[in-house]
């Protein structure tokens, strides 16, 4: 079943717009990773309620409310305000014409939610009390009723509410943490993913708080709650519940009436489902008021989960917390349904964890001899310009290892501000820069007086996008600081120029500060001078003389005809003029005498392939006469080679 929107709920009490949870979970629902071990599918007791209701209720659709008077159930002392003074029947010809006798209503015990003697109501009371379907719903969700039943009534109290209204989770759920409905709401309470979170219901790769039967309930209820004091009505609170907020609200608008059982009746007013809804947790309060009289009074219902709760560290495997507790990896996901891995969540130091009840004492001893006092492992939140090869490649392991470890398939995107388990290694000193990185910018100051200039280095899969998004910048700025095209693929190890206001929190991100680079700007002297020295050669230039050809003076500079060419941007049959200036980048060792003047500095160690020029000539006279295959990404990384031409 969908959940409505939450938070905004508390929104719309100010006017602020709002729509349907089964709208937003349709257009604005971004597919769920798969939880282990829970279906995407309907239970099967909710398929079969399902099924039942349209034999029951889908045929006709002239409901009839009862009127003939007979004596009172028995009322609970409660508000006025959470009763229903309105009569039930004696006996009902409805639409059938049919007579029947409904005096076995009489001496109910009413709950502490209203009740209207609806003709829906009376059919699913029949459909509970008299049908083996039924019978066998509702002694399996009577059976399961004190599992978590405690819990939830507990909650109940403390925020003020009906205690009956643990009849909302049991048509919800069932009364299971894990149950999934096809459309992506998950937990006793049936929380979609965006109004989970809404209601505090973290959603991440390690744990699923939906799923969580105290901080599940607690949000059920604080939501019910807010959608109760909004409408006026539990009526009204839980068919928004069902149906969203926005699309009950545009009901009674479009319809001019607050009144549930009004809109009910009306055609297009609210969804078949949502008509049946109210009424059915109506039922299920009286059944669960009155068991003995609906035939569940003899059943054994489940002891209450019992349990202990121990802290350990944050992402520390099920395997040794369960045997500690003498207890079964299976066993500890039983009593910790929001973990969705086979470790506690990283990214806190100390994580609570339930252990089988009554084992506490003995945990506690083992743990002190299993536990290491030197972890192997710890936490480590990913920061914006991370990817986990970086990450494995700091810590000495390998990318398949560290997804191993934290039980992410290859397709499993690692976004920042996730918390992973890295070994519990330092930084390798290789990773350790020895000198400033050199970035090269375009020409241009730039002052702001409240942002700080950082550079951050783009990642693979990088989109100008979400770094202008992340960095609290625009892609005009992003553009104007730097010489890209917002049409193009950013590359990896390109570096980007940001200038980003002092509200973001840079300590979420790998970037560097101006004063841990070294800035060049494109094209300049320096430029040019600094990348031809990274290839052990010298930037010289030289005059032509009489009788020079292109080849003749590449030749004699150790460079090919083609790499000349392409340094000077000329054709390699250009017809060179006597005192042209053209570049060269030599090799130290080719230098002429009269041209070390020119030398300012002296050039890096040479790179590997000392030949790198004469193979891109040959390349680039191959490349003149057919066409270049195409290569896969992989075969394009491997074959990039240092670059004479800079």
């Amino acid at each position: 079943m969908r959940r409505a929107l939450g938070l905004v709920c508390l929104l719309a009490l100010a006017g602020a717009p709002l729509w349907s949870a089964r709208a937003r979970a349709q257009e604005a629902e971004p597919a769920e990773e798969a939880i282990p071990g829970v279906e995407g599918e309907e239970s099967p007791e909710l398929r079969a309620l399902r099924l039942a209701e349209l034999e029951i209720f889908g045929r006709d659709q002239a409901i009839v409310e009862i009127t003939p008077q007979m004596p009172r159930p028995v009322r609970l002392s409660v508000p006025d305000a959470l009763t229903s003074d309105a009569p039930i029947a004696g006996v009902d010809t409805g639409a059938t014409g049919r007579a029947r006798d409904l005096s076995w209503l009489e001496g109910l015990t009413l709950p502490d939610i209203p009740v209207r003697w609806d003709e829906r109501v009376i059919r699913y009371l029949e459909f509970f009390r008299d049908d083996p379907r039924g019978q066998q719903l509702i002694r399996s969700w009577m059976r399961r009723l004190d599992r978590f039943g405690p819990t939830i009534r507990r909650t109940l109290r403390e925020q003020g509410l009906p205690e009956d209204l643990i009849y909302v989770a049991m048509i919800e759920s069932g009364f299971d943490p894990r149950a999934r409905s096809g459309a992506g709401a998950v937990g006793l309470w049936q929380f979609v993913s965006r109004t989970g979170a809404e209601y505090g219901l973290t959603q991440d790769h390690w744990v699923d708080m939906r799923m969580d039967p105290e901080a599940s309930t607690g949000a059920g209820a604080r939501y019910l709650g807010a959608l109760q004091r909004r409408f006026g009505t539990w009526e009204l609170a839980f068919a928004a519940y069902n149906m969203g907020y926005g699309a009950l609200l545009r009901s009674i608008r479009k319809y001019d009436t607050n009144d549930y059982w009004e809109l009910s009746h009306l055609e297009a007013a609210l969804p078949f489902e949502t008509s049946l809804y109210v009424a059915k947790v109506m039922a299920c309060a009286i059944v669960g008021r009155n068991p003995e009289r609906f035939g569940v009074g003899d059943i054994v219902r489940e002891d209450p989960i019992a349990i202990d709760v121990v802290e350990v560290p944050g992402g520390t495997s099920l395997g040794p917390i369960a045997r500690a507790a003498g207890t079964t990896v299976e066993e500890m996901h039983r009593l910790n349904p929001a973990f969705r891995r086979d470790r506690c969540p990283p990214g806190s130091e100390r994580v609570a964890v339930r252990i089988p009840g009554g084992t506490r004492s003995a945990f506690e001893r083992a743990w002190a001899r299993i536990r290491p006092s030197d972890p192997v492992e710890r936490s480590y939140v990913v920061r914006f310009g991370e990817d986990l090869a970086t990450i494995a490649r700091r810590h000495g392991v390998t990318e398949r290892e560290l997804r191993e470890m934290n039980e992410l398939a290859e397709e499993d995107r690692v976004g920042v501000g996730l918390a992973i388990v890295v070994p519990a290694t330092t930084v390798r000193a290789s990773e350790r820069a020895s000198e400033p990185p050199v970035i090269a910018i375009p020409p241009g100051t730039f002052e702001y007086a409240d942002r700080r200039r950082v550079f951050y280095r783009v990642q693979r899969s990088d989109q100008l996008r979400e770094i202008a998004r992340f960095f609290g910048v625009t892609l005009d700025e992003v553009r104007q600081w730097n010489a890209i095209d917002p049409r193009a693929a950013l590359q990896e190890g390109m570096f980007l120029q940001l200038f980003v206001p002092t509200r973001i929190d840079l300590g979420r991100a790998i970037v560097m500060s101006a004063e841990e680079v070294r800035t060049i700007v494109i094209g300049s002297e320096e430029f040019y001078e600094h990348h031809v020295r990274q290839d052990g050669r010298v930037r010289l230039r030289y005059r032509v003389r009489t009788g020079d050809t292109l080849s003749e003076i590449a030749e004699r500079f150790g460079l090919s005809t083609g790499s000349m060419a392409r340094i000077n941007q000329i054709a390699r049959e250009a017809t060179l003029r006597v005192g042209q200036e053209l570049v060269v980048y030599c090799e130290p060792g080719r230098v002429p005498a009269e041209m070390r003047d020119q030398i300012s500095s002296e050039p890096v160690v040479a790179r590997a392939e000392p030949h790198a020029e004469t193979e891109e000539a040959e390349a680039e006279e191959t490349e003149a006469q057919e066409p270049e295959a195409e290569a896969p990404d992989a075969e394009i990384e491997a074959s990039a080679e240092p670059d004479p031409a800079g």
